[in-house]
């Protein structure tokens, strides 16, 4: 199996992002379930544009969450796995029950800033928000990264913006040193300040996101520029 690796979330061959969300409830769940999608990500033919597959675990033993980065949606649609459900996860639930599985949410990558290029992660912070159509979705991203994510705070890594195709979500891929970077960074008046901002800012409304901990990946890293 490949050392597991945080991808390169702005590597400049992926135009697609696809996250996928799973309620497991339990932590020995968690830990099958993620088990079970690197296995099959592993025995599974890769198709040509998919670049990385990035299983996570929240910190609270209670969600798996996956990240997949493709050449682009003509790709992905070339593929034949834009139109099929993907399978269930048998006997991985609570108690040997079945794990369904949903469809996965497409995401273009829209802005990125980087505040520390020497420190490594090693959790990220997934933070959700939902907005009303596609301009929206830009300007909030905008009048975040212009306004208060402009200053950098201790353990905050980077944080990359995306925005999904259908125009309903914006996703922060926040990269963190350690939990308690990312409890301070809450704390901060910066954090307060992104509130206020998203508050105020018509047809946004925030979801809130989890911790999670690298549990596995697949997939190539960028080319050498």
């Amino acid at each position: 199996m490949t050392p597991p690796a945080f991808p390169t979330v702005n590597r400049p061959d992926s135009e697609l992002v696809l996250v996928t969300p799973l309620y497991v409830g339990t932590a020995d769940v968690q830990q099958a379930v993620a088990d079970a999608l690197l296995a099959e990500w592993e025995a599974t033919s890769r198709p040509e544009g998919l670049l990385s597959q990035t299983c996570y675990v929240s910190t609270e033993g209670e969600n798996v969450w996956t990240y997949e980065q493709w050449t682009g949606l003509a790709a992905y649609r070339a593929s034949g796995r834009m139109y099929l459900q993907p399978p269930t996860l048998r006997g991985r639930g609570v108690d040997g029950a079945d794990v369904e599985r949903c469809a996965p949410i497409a995401f273009k990558r829209y802005r990125s800033t980087v505040f520390d290029t020497v420190s490594t992660p090693t959790r990220i912070v997934a933070p959700m928000f939902d907005v009303d159509g596609r301009a929206t979705q830009r300007t909030i991203i905008d009048r975040l990264l212009d306004g208060p994510l402009t200053e950098a705070t201790p353990g905050l890594l980077s944080a990359h913006f995306h925005y999904s195709l259908d125009g309903s979500r914006v996703l922060n891929y926040a990269e963190f040193t350690e939990d308690e970077a990312h409890v301070d960074f809450l704390a901060s008046p910066i954090a307060q300040a992104t509130t206020k901002l998203t508050q105020d800012t018509p047809g946004v409304r925030g979801i809130g996101g989890k911790r999670y901990l690298l549990h596995g990946s697949v997939g190539a890293p960028p080319a050498a520029s």
